[in-house]
């Protein structure tokens, strides 16, 4: 009797195991491709991030140097008789160590 014909239910069962496999393939292949683009986009995204930090701190060193700048020039604007020699001596120190 092993050359008789596979009944219905076998055939059904056999049917439906080979068709489901290949809608799983593809599944499958489709995440292995969505995890390459994860990964992918997860670097640019650690990259871009790595040069917005660099630029933030950039950015708070011109801020820092800018506000130095302008003690600088308010100091100087003052007239003689309200200007603190001191306080002038000591912001020109600290801008020219920063230079």
């Amino acid at each position: 009797m092993t050359d008789a014909a596979p009944s219905q239910s076998e055939q059904a069962k056999d049917h439906g195991t080979k068709t489901g496999v290949k809608p799983v393939q593809k599944a499958l292949s489709e995440v292995r491709l969505l995890r390459k683009r994860i990964t992918q986009l997860e670097r640019q995204m650690n990259a871009r991030v790595t040069q917005l930090e660099q630029e933030v701190q950039e950015c708070r060193q011109l801020n820092k140097r800018l506000a130095e700048i302008a003690d600088v020039v308010a100091e100087v604007l003052l007239p003689a008789e309200h200007r603190d020699e001191q306080r002038l001596r000591d912001v020109l120190a600290d801008y020219e160590r920063t230079i």
